[in-house]
Parts: structure tokens; sequence; C-alpha cells
């Protein structure tokens, strides 16, 4: 089944003058909370004009880089590692300061509040994860990576923290209560940093997007294990956004591309690339086998390519086509081996995809499903606010 049809342009915010890093939008209220490295906070409110404007328009004292709310606590993470704990008013008028927690040693990336267990966690560039108690501000506990920790997610259930780092690993820790903490294992596939994370508690998976301009779906519930890969962009994916009751994935690049991804739809895992020493098609030796090429006195410079659908190690003789594999995840032309190019079935054409030119490069996405609403924050400073009810 295939998606259905492009976003519509609802509005524009103007009023940020540097890079936007995180936009919010209110649950139940025609509204929205940005924040930029232009160093302010801003909520936006929709008037009866049906334009948006600041109803909240706080300059701090350095960049702001993260932000979470919930049950109208608001948690700002800023570039000097602070992060601020606002109270705001029901009528996104007025915000209180009710504490700052001195956490990081550099710029806060992201950050995430369980109102149920009064949690705060939060990730930075100083390599380390966090949480700590809201009732009294206490760290609870810390975990250190081995890269910046850029993004992170948090199942609720069953209390695992997914932290995504600069070196393109996915660590996962289990919290238990109080003040301990199980490293659980690291997940690995993406060849770049991990841009974006998101649970989907029903479904049991955690979505990535990264730099290396691929998505992937770590089936991690029910003991499968099993990692599929999306590849559409072009350049880097910035964020993903999801929405789990129609199970719709948007992606957005670099390439100032909007992919939407049925999940419905069946992919298989990604074959896992095979080394040899020589063609697993031909068998000739490749160029760096120089004990087999002397001996069979064959001199040849055939390199090592990979069959995007079995994973086997071919030369570029036995791997000269190449397909779309929409059943393995890819959306744009691949290497495939003669033998896999001859025998793809039709299903594993038939694509379930739309992909939109929006014409901006995002920086940051948020969705709201019940409004059909998703706003996007991009690299010329503006949020624009997109009906997405034709895309669902």
């Amino acid at each position: 089944m295939v998606v259905g049809g492009a976003p519509a342009l609802v509005s524009q915010l103007v009023g940020h003058t540097n890079s936007v890093n995180r936009v919010i939008l209110v649950p139940n209220d025609a509204a929205l909370i940005s924040v930029s490295d232009d160093r302010t906070l801003r909520v936006w409110i929709k008037r009866s004009s049906g334009d948006y404007w600041p109803s909240i328009c706080q300059t701090l004292e350095w960049c702001v880089s993260a932000l979470a709310l919930e049950n109208f606590h608001l948690f700002v993470g800023l570039e000097s590692g602070a992060i601020n704990h606002y109270k705001i008013t029901e009528d996104l008028n007025r915000i209180t300061l009710l504490r700052i927690y001195s956490s990081h040693q550099l710029r806060v990336s992201d950050l995430i509040y369980d109102s149920d267990r009064d949690w705060l966690l939060s990730v930075g560039k100083d390599k380390t994860f966090h949480w700590y108690t809201g009732e009294t501000g206490r760290r609870l506990g810390s975990y250190v990576a081995g890269a910046w920790c850029l993004c992170l997610a948090f199942d609720r259930i069953s209390n695992f923290a997914f932290i995504g780092d600069y070196s393109g690993g996915i660590h996962m820790v289990k919290l238990e209560e109080g003040e301990e903490f199980k490293f659980v294992t690291t997940l690995k596939g993406h060849a770049g940093s991990i841009r974006s994370l998101i649970w989907d508690e029903e479904k049991q998976i955690l979505l990535s997007c990264s730099a290396d301009k691929s998505i992937f779906i770590w089936e991690i519930g029910e003991g499968k294990g099993n990692a599929i890969q999306l590849n559409c962009h072009r350049e880097r994916v910035n964020d993903i956004a999801y929405c789990a009751p129609s199970r719709l994935l948007l992606s957005f690049g670099v390439d100032k591309k909007m992919v939407a991804w049925n999940l419905r739809t069946e992919r298989k895992p990604f074959a896992l690339w095979q080394e040899s020493n020589e063609c697993q098609e031909c068998r000739l030796p490749f160029f760096w086998n120089v004990q087999r090429i002397w001996q069979e006195k064959n001199v040849n410079f055939k390199r090592q390519h990979h069959c995007r659908r079995c994973g086997r190690a071919v030369c570029g003789e036995c791997s000269p086509n190449e397909s779309i594999l929409p059943g393995y995840g890819f959306e744009y032309p691949v290497r495939v081996c003669k033998p896999c190019y001859q025998e793809i079935p039709e299903e594993e054409l038939r694509s379930s995809t739309q992909t939109h030119s929006i014409l901006i490069e995002p920086t940051c996405v948020d969705f709201d499903y019940s409004k059909k609403l998703m706003a996007v924050g991009a690299s010329d400073n503006v949020i624009r606010l997109y009906d997405v009810a034709a895309c669902l």
C-alpha cells in the first residue's frame, strides 16, 4: 500500500535569527514552543487571525539546544551544559524558573521528562547520559559513552534508555529503581552519527536516523533482534517523525526531501556483507589475493563489491546491474549480482513510500497526530507548519 499525498503548508513562523534546534507542538492547544541558537525560548500561540505570534520570548545567557515538555513542565537544555526547569501557565503566557540543573560539561543534546516517575533524562556532548529525580533535582545516575551523546529515546514501560552517539552506536541501558542501572548492549549498524531516535512502545521497535543517509528499524521486542535498513535520501537525514496509529514514518534530509514510509509494509532485514578473497559467483580471485594470482599466473584487477540483496562478495563483471529493492529498504537503484537480478520477484519491486520536495533543509521536526499537524524548523531560521492529513 502506498502512503497518501503531499503535506500542505499552513503557516510560517518568522522571528528566530539563528538555527532552530527544537520545536514542540503543545498538546491540546493551538500553540508550539521553539528554541534556537539565537539564545531565545519562544512560545507561539495561534491568534484569531490564524497567524502565530509569540506570547513568550525569553532570552537566555546561552544558546538553547534541547527541549522537553510534559504537563506544563518545560525543560530547556543549554550550550553551557545546564538545564533550566520552568513551569508554564496553562494559558501559555508566563513561565517561572523552578530549578537549574548543573548537568553536563558541554552542550545538552537531548532531553526527556517522564512525569509518572518524575525523572529527567539528558544527554550531552560531554559523552554522558544522566538521569535525575524532579522532586529534589538530585542526580540518580550516569552512564559514559565513548563519543558525543546526541539523542535519546526512553521506554517508559520497561525503563530502557537508548542513547545515540556521534560514532553511530546506540547504547541500550536499563534503568533500575533508585540509582542502579545495567548496560545491555550497543546497537551497531549506522556508519555515521545518530541524529534522532524514536521508541514505539506498542510495536517494541526503535527508529533511528543517521548522517550516513540511512534509517534503521530495530525490532527489539519479542527477542527478534532484526535490523531493517531504509534508504531513500541522498544526503544526511536530520530528523524523523512517527505516527504510531497509522504506522507512518516521515524522514527529513539535507537533500530537502521528506520521505513518507509505510511501516505496515513487510520488509526484510538488510543482508550482511560477506567477505571473501575471491568472487563468490565466478570464483576468480580479487586483486589483493596475490598468492592465488601468482599460482594461476592470471593477472587481474578484480575489485570486491557486494550484492545488496544477498550480501555476497562479487566482482564487477558478476554484478553489472542495478535495481531498486523496496522489499529490502532500498528506494533507489543499488548493485545486485546476476542471479539475484534475474530472480527478484515483483513484490520486492513494489514501493510503498512517497517522496516530497519541501525546498528547505529541516533541522528539527515535531508531529501531532490528533491535529494532523507537523512543525518543521529549518536552516533558514523559519518554522513551518504543515497539514499532513493527506499523508495519513
